[in-house]
C-alpha cells in the first residue's frame, strides 16, 4: 500500500483516538483538571483531533517494528521493556519541541504541568512520561498488530480513503480558523508582553459567557457578556498569563512604531 496513504491514516486515527483519551482523562484522572469536573474541549482546535497523537501514533508504529537482537532470544522480556523506554522517550520528545515551539514562536502555553514534580517549563513532567510509558506498552503488547490489520483491510479496500480525505479537507478549515484565532492571542500577548496559558485562558471566557448568562434578563445582555479580547486581557491576564518575556530593544521599538501607527 502507498506509504504516504499509510501516515495520513495513522495520523488521522492517532489525532481522534488521542482527542478522546484526552478528552476522558482530564475529565475523570487529570489530578488538577477532574477537580473542576467540566468537559474541556482538549487541545486548540474546534474539531475532535489532537496532532500531537497523530504525530505520536506514526512514531510508535514505526518503532514497533524494531527489534534488539541481542535481548530478543535471551532476555525478550527486557527488550520490551527497552523497547516501552524508548517509545515513551520519543513522545516526551514530541510533546518537548511542540510545545516549547508554541511558548517561543505564539507565546502560548498548550497545557501546564507546572504543579506537577519534576516539569519542565511546564511542559513535560515524570508523571506524563510514565502516562506514556504505559500507552506506548499498551500499544506494543495490544494496539500494534490491531493496527498492522486494520491497514491490511485498508489495503484491500482502497475505497474507504474517501473518508480519509474527507477528514483532512475538514482539518485544513479547522487549521484556518483555529490558527486565526492563535494569532489573534498571540497578538494580545505580544503587546502585554505575556505567555499565555491557552486553557486556563479559553476556561476563563467560558467563565465568563457562564457569568453573564446568570446576569441576563430575557434577551437583555450584561456589560460582561460584551467584553472584547483586549478588555480580558486587561481584566483577567492574571488568572491566566505564565511569564513576562524578554524583548529585544529591536521588537520593542517595531511594536511601538505599529502601535503608534494603529
Amino acid at each position: 500500500m502507498n506509504k504516504l496513504l499509510i501516515l495520513l491514516f495513522l495520523f488521522s486515527a492517532g489525532s481522534f483516538t488521542g482527542w478522546v483519551i484526552e478528552l476522558f482523562f482530564r475529565r475523570y484522572l487529570d489530578p488538577v483538571e477532574s477537580k473542576k469536573k467540566k468537559w474541556v474541549n482538549p487541545g486548540f482546535f474546534v474539531g475532535p483531533y489532537l496532532p500531537i497523537y497523530g504525530f505520536g501514533l506514526i512514531v510508535l508504529f514505526l518503532l514497533g517494528h524494531i527489534r534488539i537482537p541481542s535481548l530478543s532470544v535471551t532476555h525478550p522480556i527486557l527488550e520490551k521493556l527497552l523497547i516501552f523506554i524508548i517509545m515513551a522517550s520519543c513522545m516526551t520528545l514530541i510533546e518537548f519541541i511542540t510545545g516549547m515551539i508554541f511558548i517561543n514562536h505564539m507565546h502560548l502555553q498548550l497545557w501546564d504541568y507546572s504543579p506537577y514534580w519534576g516539569n519542565i517549563k511546564g511542559v513535560i513532567c515524570p508523571l506524563f512520561s510514565l502516562f506514556w510509558y504505559a500507552l506506548a506498552a499498551f500499544y506494543y503488547l495490544v494496539l500494534h498488530p490491531k493496527v498492522l490489520g486494520m491497514l491490511y483491510w485498508l489495503s484491500k479496500n482502497l475505497a474507504f480513503s474517501f473518508f480519509i480525505g474527507f477528514f483532512y479537507g475538514i482539518f485544513l478549515l479547522d487549521i484556518i480558523y483555529s490558527f486565526n484565532l492563535l494569532f489573534k492571542i498571540k497578538k494580545l500577548a505580544d503587546e502585554y508582553q505575556i505567555v499565555v496559558k491557552y486553557n486556563a485562558y479559553m476556561s476563563k471566557l467560558i467563565d465568563i459567557r457562564e457569568e453573564a448568562k446568570e446576569r441576563s434578563y430575557f434577551f437583555f445582555a450584561t456589560r460582561l457578556s460584551a467584553l472584547s479580547p483586549k478588555e480580558v486581557f486587561e481584566r483577567y491576564r492574571d488568572n491566566f498569563s505564565v511569564k513576562n518575556f524578554v524583548m529585544t530593544p529591536i521588537k520593542k521599538v517595531a511594536d511601538k512604531v505599529r502601535r503608534d501607527q494603529q
